[in-house]
């Protein structure tokens, strides 16, 4: 699970994110930049309690819907966070670079679970 892609990049936009908003202007650093580090650290969350749910089909989607909610907070927290000028342009290109992909990974995750049952249900039917 820990060597999976979306873990490693979630980790490292993690490590990236937390110094960065201690650099925010002190008025936005219990606002802006907790609630930032907040939804980053729970979508990250999201992430491991779908990678080590148990019910590999009902639980499993739920964390990973919630991670994907999560990660639609986060990038609206970059956006307010790049708008109130507390991150670059260039900052905030990167951390939408790596939103994005996380984005596309967990969509990919998403659609591999939606097949398994499909795929499951078709091999009964053939025995």
């Amino acid at each position: 699970m820990k060597e999976s892609p979306i873990f490693v990049k979630m980790h490292d936009f993690v490590a990236w994110i937390i110094p960065l908003t201690t650099k925010f202007p002190r008025e936005q650093r219990f606002v802006v930049a907790a609630a930032l580090q907040r939804v980053t650290l729970s979508c990250y969350e999201s992430l491991i309690r779908a990678g080590s749910a148990s019910d590999k089909i009902t639980e499993e989607q739920a964390h990973l819907n919630e991670a994907a909610a999560q990660l639609n907070l986060l990038r609206m927290y970059l956006r307010l966070s790049h708008f109130m000028l507390c991150i670059t342009t260039k900052q905030y290109e990167f951390a939408s670079e790596q939103s994005t992909e996380v984005g596309r990974m967990l969509q990919a995750w998403k659609r591999n679970i939606q097949r398994k049952p499909a795929a499951d249900t078709s091999i009964q039917a053939h025995e």
